[in-house]
């Protein structure tokens, strides 16, 4: 197979730019790779804050022990929703609080129990040793666990901070600023 020169002369421009500058490869490795990162950080928070607003699915993060192992604290639980009579025991749930219609808690059924014709789920969190004072109605539809992002819930309850959200925008800033700079103040490629 014939060359050409200029053929030859572009492998040799190639060979040389890779084996030149290998902190530069560096470099630009890890930019991309933070790029990246930061790019699927904000998917997931996007997906977990901007998605339930949306999409039929709810998530929120775990705020007590109650539930470990199974859901460790600063896990973000994703929560489907279900027909009250579709629940079993054994299932996830997550519910106002009956002594306080302000307060979610997600705790497992344990057992489901009849009272003046109506149907009621006694729930227990997993690292309790015994099941809640209250019974929840087994009425209308409410929220099933369906899976996890474990420490999601961190960054999820850190973002509600105004403190955490003009950190993440004065990194922003320094990272688009520093990508403008390093632009500008790149050396001139030899031969320019």
């Amino acid at each position: 197979m014939a060359v050409s020169p200029a053929q030859v002369e572009n492998e040799e421009l190639w060979a040389g730019a890779s084996l030149a500058n290998p902190a530069g490869r560096t470099a630009g490795f890890a930019a991309w790779l933070g790029a990246g990162a930061l790019v699927a950080a904000t998917l997931v928070v996007l997906a977990l804050s901007i998605g339930p607003r949306l999409l039929p699915y709810r998530a929120y993060a775990i705020e007590s022990g109650s539930m470990a192992p199974t859901l460790p604290v600063g896990s973000e639980v994703i929560l489907r929703p279900t027909r009250a009579s579709a629940l079993r025991v054994g299932d996830i749930i997550t519910f106002k609080r009956p002594d306080n219609g302000r307060e979610l808690v997600t705790h497992r059924i344990v057992r489901v129990e009849r009272r003046h014709g109506h149907r009621f789920f006694v729930t227990k969190g997993d690292a309790n040793s015994v099941p809640d004072a209250w019974l929840v109605p087994d009425t209308g539809t409410g929220w099933r666990y369906a899976f996890r992002v474990p420490a999601a819930g961190y960054l999820v309850l850190g973002l509600g901070l105004p403190i955490a959200r003009l950190a993440l925008l004065a990194l922003i800033a320094l990272l688009l600023a520093a990508t403008a700079l390093r632009r500008i103040w790149r050396a001139p490629a030899p031969g320019s």
